[in-house]
């Protein structure tokens, strides 16, 4: 193997109880959660947003709501990646 192929390949090694990887790859999956999460209240609220301009009238009590969610999510995905243990194994 060259120097370059051995900082490219890197074996991931077992996915079993208490090792770094499944840690790594847990905090991963709650990253990627909250992002979608984040995604779907953005997507709520702007929806309801549009309509509230369009006329009408109950279309901001969905989407005030749909902000706050947006915040939570944006906070709770904030704190998953800070959290999250260092990318470099």
């Amino acid at each position: 193997m060259s120097t370059h192929e051995e900082h490219t390949v890197r074996d991931l090694g077992p996915m079993e109880r208490g090792t770094s990887q499944r840690v790594a790859s847990r905090h991963r999956m709650w990253s990627v959660a909250w992002s979608a999460l984040c995604v779907l209240a953005a997507l709520w609220s702007v929806a309801w947003a549009v309509g509230a301009i369009a006329g009408d009238g109950d279309a901001w009590a969905f989407a005030v709501p749909g902000l706050v969610l947006l915040a939570g999510a944006l906070w709770a995905r904030r704190s998953a990646i800070r959290n999250s243990p260092p990318r470099h194994l």
